[in-house]
């Protein structure tokens, strides 16, 4: 019971990570548009990698509290996020082309698919620490 409760406050911490990293995605992204007159192309892109920072700094510290040092994970974070970002273009296109489902709810569907996916690269990939061995004494068994 207590694994699941440690799992369940892990993907809460996870979500509000998450939260807040768009939330500053998207605030970067328009103030570098309406106040530095960059192309929105290119705001997004600012955007997007201060939204990086904040989820990096985020999840090593406080989603999956990680001990070591930030570069230790910051290129297996930066891969699971290109991954995120090619599952989500690839993921609307198939839905919005091939299969012809409502641009709406292609992005409904992504924005369930994504977070879920991304949660479970970090969790078993990104910030994976295998549990320490049990190293506690065994009882013989003679009979």
């Amino acid at each position: 019971m207590i694994r699941v409760l440690d799992e369940f406050w892990r993907v809460a911490r996870f979500s509000v990570v998450g939260i807040v990293a768009t939330v500053v995605h998207v605030s970067v992204a328009i103030l570098v548009i309406d106040y530095a007159g960059v192309s929105p192309v290119a705001g997004s892109v600012i955007g997007f990698l201060a939204a990086f920072l904040i989820s990096y700094i985020g999840h090593f510290r406080f989603t999956f509290q990680v001990r070591g040092r930030y570069r230790d994970y910051v290129l297996r974070f930066a891969v699971g996020s290109l991954v995120s970002f090619v599952l989500s273009t690839v993921l609307v296109w198939v839905l919005t082309g091939p299969l012809r489902v409502d641009a709406k709810l292609a992005l409904v569907a992504t924005g369930i698919v994504v977070p879920i996916t991304n949660y479970l690269i970090n969790r078993l990939w990104v910030f994976f620490r295998p549990a320490a061995p049990d190293t506690s004494p065994r009882p013989l068994n003679i009979i």
